[in-house]
């Protein structure tokens, strides 16, 4: 036989009174703020009384009408009052400021709230009558202030959210999984509400589904409390996937302990049952390694950004002093000295300096990564820019037997907003590589200006100006292509032709253009074909 539908809410009843209280005694051993405590605990009070006086008056109203109206006044009374609780555990646990208007609001809550219990449990303002029908459901006789109380409830819902989300956006990443948790569960309690306990039993007088919506409210207590007493709060990834499998779990057992009669029907069905919590079980576990595994990436990643940026510190001051003290002696400020040791100084002079550019690359992706690059922009001319890049190279270029044109616009080009030095750093880091790896021919930079359009497809948002650097170098494969941007990446040109390189100056130069909201790219034909290199960027 079945077990009969009232026994088990009787159990159900009986086990959130239990488990309400388990969550008082919970938190107030766990929490250390005691204004968090106090209001968790009006919180769940609350809650309880929603619920037990819902179940009470559905069983008193077979035998008594009067006992029945009185129970359902006690459990309308219960929303104002959890509402007022929810606002102050939030403003608590949280640490909301006090302010003038912070007080005004307190003071409204209150007031509201209080008139809204006032008027549901002295009065037939809300709630005027219950009437039972076939004896087993009841439906509300509502009084002509039920619109006025729902505008009000509407008013605390809104309230609510409004504080987790204005929170959310000011609040550390940490504090931000603890209002993840507190939305998720108010989310789950105003759907389960508004449903079962708002919309069926005042506008459509079904009032046997309410306890939906009641037992809706300790999911989020259980929420709540998880929120306030653990330090270390899994993500909502693996809350969901749990109350997924947890759900699908319950409906199961349910059809095999109430729906199921015939004794083989219920072991296929406990063996149904049996692997899906199984497989779940693994679904959750796995979910909660690729987070360990993610976090524990992130920790690295942290750790790695916080060593490159301490150690590039460490390293530049006394980089800078040698290559002071070196240019000091080239120059001869400490007497004369002889050609044999003058050539080995020259050389430890380009090493040193080598090494300063590669702590500043070092100290930028620092930088980057952690999000404290700043930007200095201005209006500047990328044509007097570029000619200037030009100027510095040009001697570089003919030592080696090469060309370096720039191939200026007819036109004037509009000035554009930008960081002068990031810009002029990504220019001199894609003009010296091409100059780097070309041996025969030239490099050769064009730039124009883009209009609104579409172009391969792509839609271009904004006007750009394009600087396009090409040269008659090495070339690149598209393997080779698809790394050259990324950190500690060069291609086999890099690694025969210029093997001091560390492959972090592209890297930073296609971080300063994403930083200017632009894009950078390469294309090639293949080996031994040459190299273009395109940078956009938009004009502001």
């Amino acid at each position: 036989m079945p077990f009969e539908f009232d026994l088990i809410i009787r159990v159900i009843v009986f086990l959130i009174n239990f488990f309400g209280f388990w969550l008082i005694f919970w938190v107030y051993f766990q929490s250390q703020d005691s204004k968090v405590k106090k209001w968790f605990t009006f919180l769940v009070f609350s809650s309880l009384v929603w619920t037990d006086f819902a179940y009470l008056a559905r069983v008193a109203g077979a035998q008594n009408l009067d006992w029945s109206l009185i129970f359902t006044k006690m459990t309308w009374s219960a929303v104002p009052l959890f509402f007022i609780s929810f606002y102050f555990f939030v403003s608590y646990l949280l640490k909301f400021r006090r302010s003038k208007r912070r007080a005004v609001l307190s003071s409204i809550v209150l007031v509201v709230g209080i008139t809204c219990w006032f008027f549901v449990v002295f009065t037939d303002f809300v709630v005027k009558d219950v009437i039972f029908e076939n004896g087993s459901y009841y439906r509300y006789i509502l009084g002509k202030g039920m619109e006025p109380f729902l505008l009000a409830v509407l008013f605390y819902m809104m309230l609510g959210l409004i504080l987790l989300f204005k929170s959310y956006i000011k609040i550390s990443k940490e504090r931000k999984l603890q209002v993840q948790y507190l939305i998720f569960g108010i989310s789950i309690l105003y759907v389960m509400n508004i449903i079962f306990n708002v919309f069926l039993p005042v506008f459509k007088g079904v009032t046997q589904y309410y306890q939906f919506g009641d037992y809706s409210n300790f999911v989020f207590l259980s929420l709540t409390a998880y929120a306030i007493t653990k330090r270390k709060l899994f993500g909502m990834r693996i809350v969901l996937t749990t109350i997924l499998v947890g759900l699908i779990s319950a409906f199961l057992l349910m059809d095999v302990l109430i729906f199921s009669e015939d004794f083989l029907m219920r072991l296929w069905k406990m063996l149904i049952l049996t692997i899906f919590i199984y497989f779940g079980y693994l679904l959750i576990r796995s979910v909660l390694i690729e987070i360990k595994n993610r976090e524990e990436i992130e920790r690295l990643s942290k750790a790695k950004s916080e060593f490159i940026s301490i150690a590039s510190h460490q390293l530049r001051t006394p980089l800078t002093a040698i290559k002071g003290y070196i240019s000091m002696i080239l120059e001869g400020t400490y007497g004369k000295i002889s050609p044999k040791v003058k050539e080995p100084m020259r050389k430890v002079y380009i090493s040193n300096e080598r090494l300063i550019n590669l702590v500043n690359n070092l100290l930028s992706i620092s930088r980057i990564e952690s999000g404290k690059m700043g930007m200095s922009l201005e209006k500047t001319s990328v044509e007097e820019l570029i000619s200037n890049i030009v100027d510095m190279f040009v001697i570089e270029a003919e030592k080696k037997g090469i060309s370096l044109k720039f191939e200026k616009p007819k036109n004037p080009l509009p000035n554009i907003l930008i960081d002068k030095d990031k810009i002029t750093d990504v220019v001199s880091n894609v003009v010296s590589n091409c100059i780097k790896y070309t041996e025969n021919g030239g490099v050769n930079i064009k730039i124009k200006k883009l209009s609104s359009q579409s172009e391969h497809g792509k839609k271009i948002i904004l006007p750009r100006l394009r600087i396009v650097i090409s040269d008659t170098g090495e070339g690149m494969t598209k393997m080779e292509l698809s790394k050259v941007f990324q950190s500690f990446s060069r291609g086999m040109a890099g690694t025969k032709l210029y093997t001091e390189g560390a492959g972090l100056g592209l890297y930073v130069a296609k971080k300063y253009i994403e930083m200017h909201e632009g894009r950078v790219w390469a294309t090639s034909e293949g080996k031994s074909k040459g190299s273009t290199f395109y940078i956009e960027l938009p004009i502001k």
